[in-house]
């Protein structure tokens, strides 16, 4: 009996699991691009932030998967760390109306919430719409589990030996604690272990005195999610993975001396069980939001200097996140490159604000300036390159395999934009300081303007890539038109200017129309990597 008993725990902690894990994956792929538009939202307030980390958990079902895409986007884009671990304690709080719907005895309707799911999944024409369906479906296998487990657990109550073991974690809080994180970091999950006490409480074979110290556990045990996350990251990453886990730990050393009075409160609540679980989970972490909401800009800056930002003193040619002892962890290694193509894209953002000085002064030393940064990008490209084929060596699942080709890409693409810009300005310039040369008021006022465009352009590409949001991808693809058609309007209006006899326009024509079409080239490399984005996101 203990052997067929077994088999039916595993097996409902499996399905419990698998269900847990396609859900966050499902909502991910759905609601992932809109959370990092919130969290990136300009002129947000700590609420703000709270609401947001509230809002993915009920959109993700997972606080680790949000937890998780906030230090990836970190990782890339660094957010205040005040605002991260705002996120962070919304997050939390918002995982708790899973565990809440889970306590009520929904589990009969497993079957209908698997069909709608998969009904969406199969038949969804739009890929959200397939991704919500594989997130109902998740669900519908963690309501089956339930059904399992439940069963389970009433067979484990006749067994008397588990009945006693079971009942013994009732007089040994700290032996209950520590299962509680054991269970949930070898879970990766603390919904599950409440999924799992839910179970067991219903049918009265998990003593309400242990309920506790596991929901407790479970919590800390969690989030050992965030800090394998963080593992071989930058200091951003680190920094929220240890914030979350130092939250979570304090909060629970600080129940665990008052857990007779609380377990008292938690049954004057509800006479349940598994409603206790519930509430004892949702008690955890409203304490916890309202101990440390207050606390957050202190804790980050305790943090900040725990994980000190790594300084910026390599050369600009030479990589400053890539670490080769990072290679085996793929996840880790493509984080890195993320932030490598990040200082190119500062670095042609730079290059873009000399060409307009030059556009405006024109001169020898600007010209030598954007030539000089255009080495140090063409021997920072090297290396990313060679970094990620050392990567590509190693194992890579498909979702990797695809963000390191459009990595590439995009390092081509930023590595030719820079190239256009010393090409073709660059040298344009130099030889118009040796002719004495200039351009006319009228031409340099429409390159500027022209700049400008393409400029911002840019700058919304480089965005898209570090939110990896498809809207803002598919604007960008948008204006490549828009930007064609004035390269073309702007080329007319120079040849009326030579066709008037403008001076100044005679002199600098070459100059003038190789300029507007390396910056419409340009805007077509700006375009290539929104491309990219999309090519991520699929």
């Amino acid at each position: 009996m203990i052997d067929t008993l077994f088999l039916q725990v595993v097996g409902g902690a499996l399905l419990l699991l698998y269900g847990v894990r396609i859900t966050g994956q499902g909502f991910e792929l759905a609601f992932s691009a809109r959370l990092k538009g919130w969290w990136s939202a300009p002129g947000g307030s700590r609420p703000g932030w709270f609401g947001a980390g509230f809002l993915g958990t009920s959109l993700l079902q997972s606080s680790g998967a949000v937890v998780t895409l906030l230090i990836s986007f970190a990782e890339i884009s660094p957010l205040p760390l005040a605002q991260s671990l705002s996120v962070v304690l919304g997050a939390d709080l918002g995982s708790t109306l899973t565990v809440q719907v889970l306590s009520f005895r929904i589990y009969q309707y497993a079957f209908p919430v698997l069909s709608i799911g998969i009904l969406l999944y199969l038949w969804g024409r739009k890929p959200k719409v397939r991704a919500v369906g594989q997130g109902v479906v998740g669900f519908g296998l963690m309501l089956l589990s339930l059904t399992f487990l439940s069963g389970a657990a009433a067979g484990v109550g006749q067994v008397a030996s588990l009945r006693s073991l079971m009942t013994d974690l009732g007089g040994a809080p700290l032996v209950a604690f520590f299962w509680g994180v054991v269970l949930s970091a070898l879970f990766q999950s603390g919904t599950a272990v409440m999924v799992l006490m839910i179970a067991f409480t219903q049918q009265g074979v998990l003593p309400l005195p242990a309920v506790l110290p596991l929901v407790l556990g479970a919590n800390v045990g969690g989030s050992s999610v965030a800090f394998m996350a963080a593992s071989g990251l930058a200091a951003e990453g680190k920094r929220v993975a240890w914030g979350h886990v130092l939250m979570k730990t304090a909060g629970a050393l600080l129940f665990l001396p008052f857990f007779s009075l609380t377990q008292e409160v938690l049954s004057r609540l509800s006479p349940d069980p598994s409603r206790i679980v519930a509430n004892a989970h949702t008690l955890f972490n409203l304490t916890l939001s309202c101990l440390f909401f207050p606390l957050v800009p202190r804790l980050a800056r305790g943090l900040a200097g725990m994980f000190p930002e790594k300084k910026d003193l390599a050369p600009r040619g030479k990589p400053v996140y890539l670490d080769r002892e990072h290679l085996p962890v793929a996840g880790a290694a493509l984080g890195q490159v993320a932030r490598e193509i990040i200082r190119m894209a500062d670095m042609i953002q730079e290059m873009h604000e000399m060409a307009l000085q030059a556009i405006r002064a024109g001169g020898e030393e600007i010209a030598g300036r954007i030539r000089q940064r255009d080495d140090e990008l063409d021997q920072l490209t090297r290396e990313i390159k060679v970094f990620l084929s050392a990567l590509g060596e190693g194992t890579l699942d498909s979702e990797q395999t695809q963000r390191a080709v459009a990595y590439i890409a995009i390092v081509s693409d930023l590595e030719n934009i820079g190239d256009f810009i010393d090409k073709t300005l660059g040298d344009h310039v130099r030889r118009m300081a040796e002719r004495n040369q200039r351009f006319s008021e009228e031409g340099a006022k429409e390159l500027e303007s022209f700049l400008k465009d393409v400029e911002e352009m840019y700058r919304e590409a480089v965005s898209a890539f570090v939110t990896r949001d498809v809207k803002a991808a598919e604007i960008v693809i948008a204006r490549k038109k828009t930007i064609g058609q004035m390269e073309r309007e702007l080329r007319i209006a120079h040849i009326r200017r030579l066709q008037k006899g403008t001076p100044e326009s005679l002199e600098s024509s070459a100059a003038h129309l190789d300029i507007l079409s390396s910056w419409k080239v340009i805007a077509s490399h700006c375009a290539a990597i929104a491309y990219s984005v999309l090519q991520m996101e699929e």
